[in-house]
């Protein structure tokens, strides 16, 4: 029996970007995978504001209640692969750490590498996504892909909300056809 895939989204209060990753990977990538989300100073108490719950909506998702977790070093050490928002979520890990795991990618720059990379292996989609980590650090071993990061949505108009969810949904989207996880 194959164990399910374990997929943490990080973003830094847990209330925008994370959640939407979260919550879309979770209803698009079904039982492949176990998913959660964490930030790099959680915004304990807050839940996903109104203007990314709207974004969310408008592309079919209904993002539950949620309650902001603060990342640590046990939820990046259970999981199979972690996605980050920016580049200073993985300078943060680094920095309270003391090293960058070969499981975490920029959610932008696993795309980028998921679009060139050889599909990885495994008989299920989640043996397949929980392969994926190793497949997209050699092929960035191979080949440098910069960790471009969504912008931070905040208190910002309901644009940027749109179009920061909109880049969620095409990065995971691409991560999807890549490790089949449809299949």
């Amino acid at each position: 029996m194959t164990s399910t895939a374990r997929v943490l989204m990080v973003c830094t209060g847990n209330i925008c970007r994370s959640p939407a990753m979260h919550y879309l990977a979770a209803r698009n990538w079904a039982e492949a995978a176990e998913v959660s989300s964490a930030g790099t100073y959680a915004e304990i108490g807050m839940d996903v504001p109104s203007p990314m719950r709207r974004s969310a909506s408008a592309a079919g998702l209904a993002i539950p209640r949620h309650q902001p977790t603060q990342l640590d070093e046990g939820l990046i050490a259970r999981a199979d692969l972690v996605l980050v928002a920016t580049e200073s979520h993985r300078r943060w890990i680094e920095g309270e750490f003391g090293t960058v795991p070969d499981h975490v990618f920029g959610l932008k720059q696993a795309a980028e590498l998921a679009s060139r990379a050889p599909a990885p292996h495994g008989e299920t989609a989640s043996a397949r996504l929980a392969n994926a980590a190793a497949v997209l650090r050699a092929e960035h071993n191979r080949e440098r892909a910069p960790l471009r990061s969504l912008d931070d949505p905040w208190s910002r108009d309901q644009a940027t909300y749109d179009r920061v969810y909109g880049e969620i949904a095409d990065a995971l989207a691409e991560i999807a056809a890549w490790a089949r996880l449809s299949d």
